[in-house]
């Protein structure tokens, strides 16, 4: 993972400008994450930092930031200072997590889903569980299990495809291709089942499990129209998780 994120690093934050990332993923994680003033806070999967730094502006006592790719922590290191406190930025495998104490939340924005097989996804699961205090919350964007390939006219609208390798079992690469403008990259991600996100979650000692389908931001509907988002919300390639410890 970090191979590949080191040589698309600085193209895959410029995804962020987006009307699906800016209207429908961050709000609908921030929305769920709820407030975080005084909160200790885990960003893993944390890329540039774009969580991180909104985490902190939101008025979170303490920011740690970790990913796999030292070229996206690079450009998190470089972004402009956050509104609030300070950001520790570390570079670990979420699957090795190293103790870095307990935090009321942890966000995981697209981080399960890069678990190569269901022990590695296990072993994810076993550190965030470790990460947090009695109570505390994973909050986290995943793959859709439901929704692996693409729907009947495909995701081209919105900039990207989106194959899963056959026969679908656990740990299936799904290859996602953004294909805006000219520059068009690529990255894998893998298939699990609902049956087993939840048994590997559970395992790990979570309960109160919530998985939602994204929603779009009031702002983003009035900007670019209903008929615009229709195809992403009856076939949304990911879906938003909330469980606690």
């Amino acid at each position: 993972m970090s191979a590949q994120y080191d040589a698309i690093a600085d193209r895959y934050r410029r995804t962020r400008a987006s009307p699906l990332r800016r209207w429908v993923e961050i709000p609908s994680l921030l929305r769920l994450a709820g407030p975080v003033d005084g909160l200790r806070v885990l960003d893993l999967a944390c890329g540039d930092g774009f969580y991180s730094r909104q985490l902190a502006a939101a008025g979170a006592a303490e920011v740690v930031g970790v990913d796999v790719s030292p070229a996206m922590l690079a450009l998190a290191r470089e972004a402009s200072p956050p509104a609030g406190g300070p950001i520790d930025y570390i570079l670990a495998d979420a699957a090795e997590l190293p103790d870095l104490g307990r935090f009321d939340l942890v966000l995981a924005a697209y981080l399960l889903h890069y678990a190569p097989d269901t022990g590695t996804l296990a072993r994810m699961c076993g550190h965030v569980y470790r990460s947090l205090v009695d109570g505390g919350r994973l909050v986290a964007m995943s793959e859709n299990p439901a929704q692996p390939s693409e729907p009947p006219g495909g995701y081209a609208e919105y900039g990207f495809s989106k194959h899963c390798e056959r026969p679908l079992v656990d740990g299936s690469r799904i290859r996602y291709q953004m294909l805006a403008g000219r520059d068009v990259f690529a990255f894998d991600v893998h298939w699990f089942s609902l049956e087993t996100y939840e048994r590997c979650l559970r395992d790990a000692g979570f309960d109160r499990l919530r998985w939602s389908p994204p929603a779009v931001d009031p702002a983003g509907l009035a900007l670019h129209g209903e008929a615009y988002f229709r195809r992403y919300l009856e076939y949304p390639p990911v879906l938003t998780l909330e469980c606690r410890r």
